[in-house]
């Protein structure tokens, strides 16, 4: 499992050293892009904080059907997939949207926030940790709760750093 966890973050560190040559389709951008709404830094970020929250709702019912299957390896195909299109969709948006650096850090925040409080509620749910019938081992309970954390703490992480630091700006302050 660390190997898997090691060789995430290595991935993610790559695609963010080179995420100025990652291939983003023209078209969406263009879409995106002529929007009125789009360049308002409240509603793209509101926007970007539902396809987040539409992706992880997705993610997580298609690992709930896989767990009605025999096929091992495969919930980690889907989670490794859920990344790669989750840091695609943040450099479309990233590329698409323009205006000053103050805003973008609004937008980045009000769009990445969806797992900033998924990490909250995480945090809660891991320190209220209780046994659920007397002498129940909970560490493997806290386990999953501490994992879940790291999780979308880094999903916030790399959110917010795609979409405020790493797009195009306009000449706006």
């Amino acid at each position: 499992m660390l190997i898997f966890f090691l060789a995430g973050m290595v991935f993610v560190l790559v695609i963010i050293i080179f995420s100025r040559t990652l291939w983003v389709p023209s078209g969406m951008i263009e879409r995106l892009s002529k929007k009125k709404w789009f360049q308002n830094h409240w509603l793209s970020g509101g926007y970007l904080f539902g396809i987040n929250a539409l992706y992880f709702g997705t993610t997580i019912f298609l690992l709930y059907l896989l767990m009605f299957t025999d096929i091992p390896y495969l919930h980690l195909v889907l989670m490794l997939l859920a990344t790669i299109v989750s840091i695609f969709t943040w450099n479309a948006f990233s590329t698409a949207w323009t205006g000053s650096f103050k805003n973008r850090l609004k937008m980045a925040l009000t769009g990445s926030s969806f797992y900033l409080i998924l990490a909250l509620i995480i945090v809660i749910q891991w320190v209220s940790v209780k046994p659920l019938y007397p002498n129940e081992d909970t560490l493997m309970r806290a386990l999953g709760w501490m994992l879940g954390f790291f999780v979308s703490a880094i999903a916030f992480s790399i959110c917010f750093i795609f979409i405020a630091f790493l797009g195009k700006r306009s000449a706006r302050v």
